[in-house]
């Protein structure tokens, strides 16, 4: 469960990062006023949309998936694969949820199971 504040989040990844301790500087590469950023940055404002979230993840050289979830949001390619179909997604996030997984340990071993099962049946 994350629980650091998207813009906590965003400032401290800014901070850190060598080309970008500066708010404006930042901000004008990622095409945002250094006001609004600040405002997302301070909790003021609730995070971007998804193509600003990107872009701050890319500036930054961060995870976008990472930033979307402290931003609390779905990225639409995973909203289409749900609307393709929407009991099977909510079946097996069901089932994740039932049996715990939660490591990145855990969702490699899924992730691998998938790819064998996926080459088991284009044979």
């Amino acid at each position: 469960m994350k629980t650091k504040a998207f813009g906590q989040v965003v400032r401290e990844l800014r901070i850190k990062h060598k080309d970008y301790s500066s708010l404006r500087e930042f901000a004008r590469k990622v095409g945002l006023s250094a006001a609004y950023l600040s405002r997302i940055e301070n909790e003021k404002e609730p995070p971007p949309s998804e193509m600003v979230v990107e872009r701050i993840a890319e500036a930054l050289g961060a995870d976008k998936y990472e930033l979307f979830s402290y931003a609390g949001k779905i990225p639409a390619e995973f909203l289409e694969t749900f609307k393709k179909n929407p009991k099977g997604v909510a079946s097996f996030m069901r089932r994740v949820q039932e049996v715990g997984v939660e490591s990145d340990s855990d969702w490699k071993e899924i992730e691998s199971k998938l790819r064998r099962m996926k080459g088991k049946s284009e044979k």
